[in-house]
C-alpha cells in the first residue's frame, strides 16, 4: 500500500495546464534517474510537443522527456503496460475521477514502494475537494510540490 507521504494530488483546468504542470516535475524525476509510468485518460502527445518546443532552451535533456508516454492509455492494454514497466518509482495518473480510481484500484492492491501522483480534472467535481485532498500528503501545482499541511488544506 502507498503511504500518505508517497501520495501526491494535483488539479488541472485543461490539458495544457496539466502538461505545463507535469513537465518540470517529470524533468526533475528523469534527471534523478527515476523510472516513471503514466496513465493518461486523454492523449497528451500533441500538447507535450507544443509546450516542449516553445520552451526548448529550458530542457537540456529533452530526449529523456521524449521517452515519457504522453499517449492515451487504452484500458485494454493495461496489463501489457504494467508488464513493460515493472520497476517504476513514480506512477502518474491523469483524468477524471472514475479513471483515476480505476487505475488506483489496480496498483494500490498489488504494488508498493512507489510515489503515486493523481492529476484530477477540476471541472469534474461536484463535491467538496477537501475530501479528496485529505487522502494525500502533498500537492503538485505549477509552483512545484508542497506539503498539504503547508497549504492549510487539511
Amino acid at each position: 500500500m502507498c503511504k500518505l507521504e508517497d501520495k501526491i494530488c494535483s488539479f488541472n483546468v485543461n490539458e495544457f495546464h496539466l502538461v505545463t504542470m507535469l513537465m518540470p516535475y517529470i524533468y526533475d524525476l528523469v534527471n534523478e534517474e527515476k523510472k516513471i509510468i503514466t496513465f493518461f485518460e486523454k492523449d497528451l502527445r500533441n500538447i507535450y510537443n507544443k509546450v516542449s518546443n516553445i520552451n526548448s532552451l529550458y530542457w537540456k535533456n529533452k530526449d529523456k522527456l521524449d521517452e515519457i508516454d504522453w499517449n492515451k492509455t487504452e484500458i485494454s492494454n493495461l496489463s501489457k503496460k504494467f508488464e513493460n514497466n515493472k520497476n517504476y518509482n513514480v506512477l502518474i495518473v491523469a483524468g477524471n475521477k472514475e479513471f483515476i480510481e480505476r487505475i488506483n484500484r489496480l496498483v494500490l492492491n498489488f504494488h508498493t514502494n512507489f510515489t503515486l501522483v493523481n492529476c484530477y480534472e477540476i471541472d469534474d467535481f461536484n463535491e467538496n475537494l477537501e475530501s479528496i485532498v485529505k487522502e494525500y500528503g502533498k500537492m503538485l501545482s505549477t509552483k512545484g510540490i508542497r506539503e498539504i499541511k503547508e497549504l492549510y488544506l487539511v
